[in-house]
């Protein structure tokens, strides 16, 4: 399963890593050049045992949020499609899962005795 961050334009994606993946304006894997992102703004990680991926936010001063809803002191399960913004007025990326075609065949298959 692969994880992406789309400008809702469709203008580019961010790739998201095959474990963790950190958001921010400086060191990070998306940077984001913006002053109302931090630093170290947000991290999202794929949780190999729930098969999904998950938003933290880093104690950022403008916060982060999922269909408007600050992620304060929580990790929220992002679902596909879901709209997130770094910092109040950032720009929305929409967060996409792709699933491989392999995984898709093997779930698909039936199990004969």
């Amino acid at each position: 399963m692969k994880g992406f961050l789309h400008s809702q334009d469709g203008s580019y994606a961010f790739p998201l890593g095959p474990k963790v993946t950190t958001i921010g304006r400086e060191n990070c894997d998306i940077s984001i050049n913006n002053n109302n992102v931090d630093n170290q703004h947000a991290l999202i990680e794929f949780d190999d045992e729930q098969r999904c991926f998950i938003l933290k936010d880093l104690n950022s001063s403008t916060g982060t949020y999922v269909h408007d809803c600050r992620v304060q002191n929580a990790a929220v399960r992002l679902n596909n499609e879901d709209v997130i913004r770094f910092g109040f007025n950032g720009l929305p990326l929409e967060f996409r899962i792709e699933q491989q075609q392999q995984e898709a065949f093997y779930d698909n298959v039936l199990k004969i005795s």
